[in-house]
């Protein structure tokens, strides 16, 4: 029942965005490479299983630096690790869209610089984003690959209206579960993104390899699929991750909610759409981020304006919320967030712009090992409220005021 609730209302919002694509072309990662030897390649950039702007960017963080107000927390503070001197290294994630450069400065770190001019040192951290090779497709149409150690810096701009459509077409559609349907852009078993791409899987026949292109749909039976391709020719499929209960996961990137990833025990059907049925950002659709502003009501009656910084961590509107429900897990830029509420321990309540309401769990962002708020008010007062004593949190932004 409570999963029916939560995402239910979903299903109402998640067409709501600003931008409208343009065909492959607006959608598509696209940037100058520089490389060590001061040649430069501009073109739609392929960045591991990540095409679009929509898609996410994740790296680590290097220490914290909120933690100059330690003095200011208090000595009965216990961080999400267990200890009380500090709490443990954070991931940094964003969308694609909301980077201007990256900067290589070491094999496993690198200078990223956000839309508006802030620049962050990360490190690969848990991601293996950096200290690997990218793919670059000029105007020729011949993708090169760009070792780590070779490239220099990264700007990323909108594609011209001159070069032609990037080889990778994306794959748009409607992904059921038993709680509700999510419609956006879809990386398939968490690989598979584009037309091109094969859909792997033995049948009674033979083994067989199907482009996404040509499939119309994909319902599971549990351990296997029945895969009915557009020329209504039905395939039972097994055998294969891409098709049976060893799939990871099926990822969909929804313009005004984030990033969905539906488990297979609660996926039940994919449904291809046209392209032209998503109302998907382009680049200069994600503006200049905001720090974080709102309010945080405390179980003991107070109420504390300011810019905030979330779990001692996330201070800027781009940042992604991350949290699960079952077999279904988000990762939500702050950007979209009105309201949080701890319940319990284990889970929150979240409610985004539009009317959509979540309660998410199994991830530190809001469960007990949440490493609580930092306030800082007008006046320069900077008070720190522990995850426990929250009652509630109203977000908002002057990004927000314009959405």
């Amino acid at each position: 029942m409570l999963k029916t609730w939560i995402i239910g209302c979903l299903i109402c919002c998640f067409c709501a965005t600003n931008g409208l694509a343009q065909g492959s072309r607006a959608i598509r990662i696209y940037g100058e490479v520089t490389t060590v030897m001061n040649r430069k390649i501009c073109g739609y950039i392929t960045w591991g299983k990540n095409l679009y702007w929509t898609d996410i960017f994740s790296a680590g963080k290097i220490g914290n630096p909120y933690m100059r107000y330690r003095d200011i927390m208090g000595e009965n503070v216990r961080f999400s690790d267990g200890r009380r001197d500090t709490p443990p290294e954070h991931e940094f994630s964003c969308r694609f869209g909301n980077i201007r450069s990256i900067r290589v400065i070491g094999d496993k770190r690198i200078e990223l610089g956000v839309k508006g001019g802030n620049v962050i040192e990360l490190e690969r951290g848990r991601s293996l984003a950096i200290g690997n090779w990218i793919a670059v497709e000029p105007r020729n149409g011949k993708i090169e690959n760009v070792v780590w150690e070779h490239i220099s810096e990264i700007v990323f701009s909108a594609a011209p209206d001159s070069i032609n459509e990037p080889k990778d077409h994306p794959i748009a559609g409607i992904v059921e579960t038993p709680y509700g349907m999510y419609k956006g852009l879809i990386q398939w078993d968490l690989d598979e993104n584009s037309q091109e791409s094969l859909l792997d899987g033995r049948t009674e026949s033979s083994w067989v390899s199907v482009a996404f292109k040509n499939i119309g749909s994909i319902k599971s039976l549990g351990n296997s699929s029945l895969v009915t391709l557009h020329s209504g020719r039905e395939l039972c499929m097994w055998g294969e991750n891409d098709v049976n209960a060893t799939n990871r996961g099926i990822a969909i990137n929804m313009p005004s909610i984030g990033q969905v990833i539906v488990g297979w025990h609660d996926f039940k059907l994919f449904r291809a759409i046209p392209l032209d049925q998503l109302k998907l950002p382009v680049y200069d659709d994600f503006r200049a981020p905001e720090r974080l502003f709102g309010r945080v009501e405390t179980r003991d009656g107070r109420s504390l304006e300011g810019v905030l910084v979330y779990d001692l961590d996330e201070a800027m509107d781009f940042e992604l919320l991350d949290g699960q429900n079952g077999n279904i897990s988000y990762r939500i830029p702050f950007k979209y967030v009105r309201e949080i509420e701890p319940k319990n321990y284990k889970y929150t309540w979240v409610k985004l712009s539009g009317g959509t309401e979540l309660v998410l769990g199994g991830m530190y962002d809001v469960m007990a090992t949440n490493d609580g708020i930092l306030i800082f008010r007008t006046g320069g007062e900077v008070v720190y409220v522990r995850w426990r004593d929250v009652k509630r949190i109203e977000l908002w932004t002057k990004g927000k005021q314009n959405d």
